[in-house]
């Protein structure tokens, strides 16, 4: 093979891979903004094209990025809190009082994950609550902490200092509750107070 030979491939080449990393980073950004168009319930986002037939493929591929086997919207709806009730980023250097009452749903769970999409690692093997293992009040209202430093009651740990997310997980959810989920009454997210290193 010749200079020119060698020129063009290595030409060839480079423009391949150019093209690689500019669809990879196109496509992060399409499937990062497809979640950022969501309805915006206090500080849970839901979109509701999430499950259904007419999800384009930038939100088929965001879902497949962080919602592994992720139901169809008939049989589940993932609301998703990155913040707190104040719009403050949802932080392991807090503590948090997620606090609400039960939904028109069969079933509900909350988790908490990393920023890295997975369960956050604790000693205590503790990822969730749902509405049949957790503590309750007398009128039926709960309480769930997020935090770092340990709670007592139901108690999700979280990594010290670093960012989580919150998955409210509606099970089979009623057809009322689908049409009204921009305003139905979602557990609301209230930072206690901050740790100091």
């Amino acid at each position: 093979m010749g200079n020119w030979g060698v020129a063009a491939f290595f030409s060839l080449l480079l423009s391949l891979v150019f093209a690689l990393v500019i669809g990879i980073a196109s496509a992060w950004w399409a499937t990062a903004r497809t979640f950022r168009s969501s309805v915006r319930n206090g500080p849970w986002l839901y979109n509701p094209l999430v499950g259904s037939q007419a999800a384009n493929a930038y939100l088929r591929a965001a879902i497949a990025k962080i919602g592994l086997l992720a139901l169809d919207k008939s049989e589940a709806v993932y609301l998703i809190a990155t913040q707190d009730n104040d719009g403050n980023p949802l932080s392991g250097s807090a503590t948090y009082r997620i606090e609400g009452t039960d939904l028109a749903t069969r079933w509900w769970s909350l988790t908490a994950y990393g920023a890295d999409c997975f369960l956050v690692p604790n000693p205590l093997n503790r990822y969730s609550y749902n509405s049949a293992n957790l503590d309750r009040s007398a009128d039926g209202s709960y309480r769930i902490y997020a935090s770092a430093a340990q709670q007592s009651g139901n108690w999700i740990p979280v990594e010290a200092g670093r960012p989580f997310d919150l998955t409210l997980r509606l099970y089979n959810p009623s057809p009322v509750l689908l049409k009204k989920l921009s305003v139905a009454p979602l557990p609301r997210i209230i930072r206690e107070s901050v740790h100091h290193a």
